[in-house]
């Protein structure tokens, strides 16, 4: 017997949904859709979600829902992150959608997301030994050690690549002042978790998510190789070289990234230095297929490897 599951990540910079198929103890994805919503750009200072934000978000849902007809409600689920959690409206939004997604949405603790995110991982990446997941999101960025299926540490930090370029690159200028900046207040963000995530701590390191992904996308079109201290300071100074962050070309840097790339950029190099870390893989999966895998207990299995060659 089949059915079909849904999950969906309202996120702060991007909206992603995931259908699959379950067979047995096995997960197919049918399909992946996502739409750049940029919510938390709509997110004033006074933590007031603008009705402009809100009603990308509910044209997105819409569409979204039109997918889902042929689901039953208990097997789609939708979890909301950072922007959802700060609105002070995140009541409106949702009661809003109602109308054009009748389905429950989650609104979930930093904490919470970070689970998922590494549930995603730990599902689909085969690894014996601990590990460092990193997420940096449009509104927070997530911190997660773990090992297997069991997560040790789990941190959330307000810092995103959507807040920090509202903050530190308004109207997308870019100047080594602002990118300084905007990296030292990541690195003063993250001071108090360092001695969490210690490199004696972990065996590897996984960046998951779309800043992430982006950045490892322009470094290995420039330089033919993936994310290390040495290739993120060239990258640096190649962005610095540009005055705003829409005049950014980079082979591999889609059109509604440029504006939100700078910011990503100086988290990152904020987290590579403070946590020391050498290298990172990106990881494609994360919140979404966490949500998926933990529709499905049965998932657990230990050899990711097999139920992969079984699927």
């Amino acid at each position: 017997m089949t059915k079909k599951v849904a999950a969906l990540d309202i996120g702060s910079n991007s909206f992603h949904m995931v259908i699959a198929r379950v067979i047995g103890n096995n997960l197919q994805v049918i399909s992946r859709h996502k739409q750049s919503v940029q919510l938390a750009m709509g997110l004033g200072d006074d933590f007031y979600l603008h009705e402009s934000a809100i009603e990308r978000g509910l044209k997105c849902l819409s569409m979204f829902a039109e997918s889902l007809v042929d689901l039953e409600p208990q097997n789609i689920r939708s979890v909301a992150t950072y922007t959802l959690r700060q609105a002070v409206n995140s009541d409106d939004f949702i009661e809003q959608a109602r109308h054009v997604f009748p389905y429950p949405i989650e609104v979930v603790s930093g904490v919470e997301e970070a689970r998922l995110i590494y549930m995603g991982v730990a599902h689909t990446q085969a690894f014996r030994g601990p590990q460092f997941v990193v997420d940096i999101g449009g509104g927070s960025t997530e911190f997660i050690l773990g090992e297997g299926f069991e997560c040790l540490e789990l941190k959330s930090k307000h810092m995103g690549c959507i807040s920090f370029s509202k903050r530190f690159f308004p109207n997308g200028e870019i100047t080594a002042e602002n990118f300084a900046a905007a990296e030292l207040a990541a690195e003063q963000k993250l001071e108090a978790i360092v001695d969490l995530y210690r490199p004696d701590c972990w065996q590897r390191v996984i960046g998951t998510s779309g800043t992430i992904r982006s950045i490892e996308q322009v470094i290995v079109a420039l330089m033919g190789e993936g994310l290390t201290p040495e290739n993120l300071d060239l990258l640096i100074k190649k962005v610095l070289a540009f005055k705003n962050c829409a005049e950014l070309n980079f082979p591999g840097l889609t059109a509604d990234r440029k504006l939100i790339f700078v910011s990503g950029l100086a988290i990152l190099k904020a987290i590579f230095k403070l946590f020391n870390i050498k290298m990172m893989i990106y990881g494609a999966s994360a919140l979404r297929e966490g949500i998926l895998f933990e529709m499905e207990h049965g998932f657990r299995h230990d050899d990711i490897r097999e139920r992969t060659v079984m699927a």
